[in-house]
């Protein structure tokens, strides 16, 4: 697992999500607010090099993880 990705404590930190979906800065995330933070990427037209470039992952990781949501979109009303 990468540095950057930390356990699930299942609370979602909707400013590191805000922050990271931004491309603003690095931030550590959960899974879940990775996944949250890609979806709001996408929902704003980002392409999944776009996902890469602001989560700091990989190509590859980013286009699964963008298949990933768009076979089934995450609820993004507590985060947007």
């Amino acid at each position: 697992m990468s540095e950057w990705v930390i356990p699930d404590d299942g609370i979602i930190d909707a400013i590191a999500v805000q922050i990271a979906a931004r491309g603003q800065r690095r931030v550590r995330l959960t899974p879940v607010e990775r996944r949250l933070a890609a979806a709001l990427i996408v929902a704003d037209g980002g392409t999944p090099y776009r996902v890469a470039k602001c989560l700091g992952i990989s190509c590859w990781t980013a286009h699964t993880l963008v298949d990933s949501i768009t076979a089934n979109p995450p609820e993004l009303a507590e985060v947007g």
